[in-house]
């Protein structure tokens, strides 16, 4: 008479395998910074630029990504924002709306921890369909 058979192994399924056995997911530089700048393009009254070659010759585009740069230090992002903001929003309401999405979502998105964002506010876009005369409030 034969042996008994051992019962065959099952491959444990994702949810019984301990985190710290699962592995490692890295994030590349550019990706945070292409999630950074789609965050930003988001925010309503933030807007990039388009066109030109080392710097002459831009224009602004509401439609365009803001330029972000990204600085990793392990798990610490540090990201300087270049965008432009609907005329006449308030600056201050337009960064801290732009600084505290971009910080969320690259965060949530990433899984880094973002410490600063810097902003630089290159122009101040108008609407494209003004007719040139300004209206009282």
């Amino acid at each position: 008479m034969a042996a008994p058979q051992p019962p065959p192994v099952n491959p444990p399924t994702p949810g019984t395998i301990e985190p710290s056995q699962r592995g490692t997911l890295t994030v590349a530089q550019k990706a945070i910074e292409k999630i950074a700048s789609s965050a930003a393009s988001e925010v309503p009254g933030i807007s990039g630029s388009t066109g030109g070659f080392l710097g002459v010759g831009t224009r602004s585009d509401e439609t365009a990504r803001p330029k972000v740069d990204v600085q990793l230090s392990g798990l610490i992002a540090t990201i300087r924002i270049s965008a432009g903001v609907q005329y006449p929003t308030p600056l201050r309401t337009a960064t801290e709306r732009l600084r505290e999405h971009v910080r969320q979502e690259v965060s949530a998105r990433c899984g880094v921890e973002v410490r600063q964002v810097d902003i630089d506010i290159d122009e101040l876009v108008t609407s494209s369909h003004s007719t040139g005369r300004r209206e009282l409030l």
